[in-house]
Parts: structure tokens; C-alpha cells; sequence
């Protein structure tokens, strides 16, 4: 019996032992810096550029979706679908009040290997419209089951979604099925925080969860959390001080990499206690290496594939992702701008000088915008 107590005591010390410890991201003043380039991050890179007539014109508050098949546009009038070259098959909806109609997509989601696309609108909020893009209509109206819109949908498998319910004060995320039926759901933190909005991502096949409680980026399985990394946050917003303060935020997480962006605000809370006033005056970005979680201050972004370097602004979001893809998006007449500024500095290889010459005759300034897609690198 000692002898069997002995070495319970050591299998408890060893897995003690090798517990490895959460890492701890100080987004504070980094003594490294960064720039990106587009190639680092992606790889089998293709030029789509989105057909152009008409009744299809794209405008800059344009929300994009991109799988293997195909490339779905969102904006307050229309959704469109354009096979994976940028070839327009169908429009999938258009503004308004009627059946088949929607008011303002607050919400989108793909599912890249059954071909379905999802959506929360104004107009039905308490649903999740499902279109099969294949036969280009919509099939289905999943019930959320809350009275507000959400603010995420996540394509977990073939027949579960994780969704962010907004405002809600019973879940910061929840399951269901596609046929909306509720499975379980995370609770908030007890701690009372201030943050832009509680955010998942998934990442291959990994789900991460950021409440806006707290700094604290989860792994999660199920209802299982299990911290991944905490940030550090110099002059942290609290609701002490009411008045302004630095919050941190993900704005991408990929395989190997994740971008935190730290912002500064004037932050007033209304007179309900339970929604606030935000105002940004300031954002820093910070590339965080998944491999050793080292950080670098993100200084610029750079598309090699193309030549280009523009003017880098934090607020802007040059890099978007869906599932194992992602995109960066020109309109056709900035990209002509850029296109020119490259071709005149004479620093491009004979390659890249090449492929944006044969591109550059190829697109008009009034041409809907050009997407550039890659595979995210995984290692």
C-alpha cells in the first residue's frame, strides 16, 4: 500500500512538472519591430478579378466571402455569387421586405465543403437564413433562439454552428444545430470588463475564444476553456476610471501567427450601466509568432506578389480570412494608382513586373474590384 501511494505521489509531481505554463503577451513598447509580406503568409496565390457589368457593380463597403468554389459579395443592396475565377453566376438576394428579400446582413458565414452559406439580417433577426450555393437559393431559417441579432456565426461542422449572441446576458457564445436546436453554451465571466466585443475564431479545426471581459484568449472544446495565452496591457480601460484607456482586441488568427491589435479610447458608460460609448482615437498592432509567442510591432504591410508597398494605417484591415483561405481586396482604380507608382520605381524583378504589367492592361478603373487569394501557410 505505501508503495502504491509512493507512486500515485510521483505520477502527481511529474504531471505537475510538465505542465506547460500559459504564456503571457505584454503588448507594452517591444523592443522588435515588424513589417509583412503578403508571401510569408500565404502561398499558391491566384488574381480573381470580379466580373463587371452594370447590374453588378461593386462599392467599397462591400463585405466579401471566399471558399475553393466560390467568392460571395455583401453589401446593403445585394448578394452575389461569383464562381472561385470571379466569373458572376446569380444573385443570391436583394433589399427588402419580401420573402426572399433582406435588410442590412449584420451576420455571414461559409461553409466551404457543403457549399452553404449563412446570414443574420435586420430584417429576420431572430433567424439565420441558409442558402445552398449550388442551387442558389435559400433552403432554410434557422432560429437563433434570442431576441436580438448576434454579432459572429461560426461553421463548426456539418450540422453545428457556435454563435456570439449580442447583448445577451446568459451566454458570451452558444451552440446549436443547423436545425436550431440548443446544445450548450459558455456563461460570461463574473468579473464585470470593458472590451470591443467578446470574439471567436477557428482556426483549422481549433476554436478560440477572447471574452471582452477580460485579456485571456481561450482554446475551447465544447464548454471546455483552457487558456491559451494572456495579454498584457499597459493604462488597461477599467470601469474605475470611466474616461479613457487601452483595451486589446484579435483582428487575426491564423495557423502560425495571430495579430492583437491594442486600441486607446474615450469610453463613457450610458445611462442603462450596461452599454457604453466608445470613441478610438489611436491603435497599435502587434505580430504575435505562435511558435515561441514573441512580439514585434507591426510597422508595415507589404504585397510582394504585386510590388506594392503603400502608405501602412493601423486602422485598416489589409488581410481578411475565411477558414484556410484568405484575401486581400483593391479596388480596380487604387490598384491601377499602385500599380503605376510600382512599375515607375523600377526596383520590381522582371516576374513580378510582368504579372502586374499583363494585369494592369487587363482591368479598368470603373472594374469591380481584383481579390488576391492564397492558402494560409501552417508552417
Amino acid at each position: 500500500m505505501k508503495n502504491f501511494r509512493l507512486i500515485i505521489l510521483l505520477l502527481v509531481i511529474i504531471s505537475c512538472s510538465e505542465r506547460t505554463p500559459v504564456p503571457s503577451i505584454e503588448l507594452l513598447n517591444p523592443d522588435r519591430t515588424k513589417e509583412i509580406y503578403l508571401s510569408e503568409i500565404l502561398h499558391n496565390i491566384q488574381v480573381v478579378r470580379l466580373e463587371t457589368s452594370e447590374n453588378i457593380l461593386l462599392g467599397e463597403n462591400t463585405n466579401y466571402l471566399v471558399s475553393e468554389r466560390y467568392i460571395i459579395t455583401i453589401d446593403n443592396e445585394k448578394i452575389l455569387l461569383f464562381s472561385n475565377e470571379g466569373n458572376f453566376i446569380k444573385v443570391l438576394a436583394i433589399a427588402g421586405n419580401g420573402p426572399e428579400e433582406f435588410i442590412r446582413a449584420e451576420v455571414f458565414a461559409i461553409d466551404g465543403e457543403k457549399d452553404i452559406l449563412y446570414i443574420n439580417h435586420r430584417g429576420d433577426r431572430q433567424h439565420i437564413l441558409v442558402y445552398d450555393l449550388k442551387e442558389g437559393k435559400c433552403i432554410n431559417r434557422i432560429p437563433t433562439g434570442v431576441d436580438n441579432l448576434i454579432s459572429r456565426i461560426i461553421v463548426m461542422d456539418d450540422s453545428v454552428l457556435t454563435i456570439v449572441p449580442r447583448l445577451n446576458k446568459e451566454y458570451n457564445l452558444y451552440y446549436i444545430t443547423t436545425s436550431g436546436r440548443f446544445l450548450y453554451g459558455i456563461t460570461p465571466p463574473v468579473v464585470k470588463g470593458i472590451g470591443l466585443e467578446t470574439s471567436i475564431q477557428k482556426v483549422m479545426n481549433d476554436l478560440f475564444y477572447m471574452p471582452k471581459e477580460y485579456d485571456t484568449l481561450y482554446s475551447v472544446n465544447k464548454t471546455t476553456k483552457k487558456p491559451y495565452c494572456f495579454f498584457i496591457v499597459d493604462d488597461r480601460f477599467t470601469f474605475e476610471n470611466n474616461e479613457t484607456g487601452n483595451f486589446v482586441y484579435l483582428s487575426l488568427n491564423a495557423p502560425t501567427f495571430m495579430i492583437a491589435n491594442k486600441a486607446h479610447a474615450s469610453i463613457k458608460m450610458n445611462p442603462d450601466g450596461e452599454t457604453y460609448t466608445m470613441s478610438g482615437d489611436k491603435v497599435t498592432l502587434y505580430w504575435i509568432d505562435k511558435r515561441d509567442f514573441s512580439v514585434k510591432e507591426i510597422k508595415g504591410f507589404h504585397n510582394d506578389y504585386f510590388g506594392i508597398d503603400e502608405e501602412f494605417d493601423p486602422f485598416k484591415n489589409y488581410i481578411f480570412i475565411n477558414n484556410n483561405l484568405a484575401f486581400v481586396k483593391y479596388s480596380s482604380f487604387n490598384l491601377k494608382q499602385l500599380i503605376k507608382k510600382s512599375i515607375e520605381s523600377k526596383t520590381l524583378n522582371k516576374e513580378v513586373m510582368l504579372r502586374i504589367s499583363a494585369l494592369n492592361d487587363q482591368i479598368n478603373e470603373n472594374d469591380n474590384p481584383v481579390l488576391v487569394i492564397g492558402k494560409l501557410k501552417t508552417d
